[in-house]
């Protein structure tokens, strides 16, 4: 049983692993997409940015004799934007920052440069020029078509109805911060929004989620009735399971590697197993050879003996031994020779 509980345990360490390198991976491959899509965005702007700068000069330098330069493939699409250029890069998740704004909030566009900056509510169009190969398989054949642009969550700010503190009167008000705080629920792993205050005010104003139009959703003839889904038609008893026996096998593979917990009957037979496994190995140790039994008599004497001490007589005779060897000079291996 420790056998097959060590082998799950290697299993799922070894299925951890595996997943933080995949999703590593993953993230390498997401990150290397998001720096290939600014690339080529980049490119664009600088291209456009260098024609413009040249389009400036030469319209300055020769002033009325300047070229007329929406004809020819430029005639519908001059001053127009590129498609790509309206393709917004995806950040990674730990570079997003929650600024709490959903979907039907009152926003005001603070972003520098921007058109509708000032103004309350969201960008609806654009002119974007078409490419070829898009209009090919469509029936309308303009090349230009209004593009909604989306605008980043730091180029707007939530605008909410508060009092006067004066009057009392609601008017709109511009908030340069928020302070979210996740619910006991949320903290506890639920999906729901957190709460929203103004940064810096005392006491807290809580900002509310715009309500949401409930769903409507359309009757057919082959949808189940409610009174029949809300019919019981099983009611478990303390002497009958909720469901088979062998359903469970089904829904949880009875072979799978990951398996830990198992039936009292496989656990039951492991154990036996175990027991068997043990029992054969002190048979084995039974059958020694008379050799064997020597040897591990004589290792269990020397064990009970412990360590040898010398004795003063032999501490003395080794000093001896010592002292006379030490006396003695080495002998010299090396001549010195003469040739005639």
């Amino acid at each position: 049983m420790q056998k097959l509980l060590r082998r799950t345990a290697l299993v799922k360490r070894q299925a951890a692993k595996k997943a933080v390198a995949r999703q590593g991976k993953s993230d390498s491959d997401d990150r290397k997409l998001r720096l290939n899509e600014q690339k080529i965005i980049n490119i664009s702007v600088r291209h456009d940015t260098r024609a413009a700068r040249l389009v400036r000069r030469e319209d300055w330098l020769l002033g009325p004799l300047a070229p007329k330069r929406d004809v020819g493939s430029a005639k519908e699409t001059y001053g127009t934007l590129d498609a790509r250029r309206l393709q917004s890069v995806d950040k990674a998740k730990h570079q997003i920052k929650d600024w709490g704004i959903v979907e039907g909030d009152r926003v005001v566009v603070v972003q520098d440069g921007h058109r509708e900056k000032g103004n309350i509510g969201k960008v609806r169009e654009a002119n974007v020029a078409i490419p070829d190969y898009l209009l090919m398989n469509e029936v309308d054949k303009t090349p230009v078509r209004p593009y909604e642009v989306p605008i980043p969550l730091s180029g707007v700010r939530l605008v909410a109805p508060l009092p006067h503190p004066e009057t009392g009167a609601l008017r709109d008000v511009v908030i340069k911060e928020l302070r979210l705080k996740k619910t006991n629920y949320a903290q506890l792993g639920g999906d729901d929004p957190p709460t929203r205050f103004i940064a810096g005010v005392k006491p807290a104003i809580q900002i509310p989620y715009p309500e949401k139009a409930p769903e409507e959703f359309e009757d057919n003839d082959i949808d189940t009735l409610r009174i029949e889904v809300e019919e019981r038609t099983f009611v478990p008893t303390l002497l009958q399971p909720p469901m088979p026996a062998g359903i469970i096998d089904e829904l949880r593979n009875k072979y799978s590697k990951f398996r830990d917990r198992h039936e009292d009957a496989f656990i039951a037979k492991k154990m036996e197993e175990d027991r068997v496994e043990e029992e054969r190995k002190r048979s084995i140790r039974k059958m020694d050879t008379p050799l064997k039994e020597l040897h591990r008599k004589e290792r269990t004497e020397r064990k009970a003996r412990g360590k040898p001490v010398l004795s003063e007589e032999m501490l003395a005779r080794i000093g001896e031994l010592m002292a006379k060897n030490g006396s003695r000079e080495p002998s010299s291996r090396s001549g010195t020779g003469m040739m005639a």
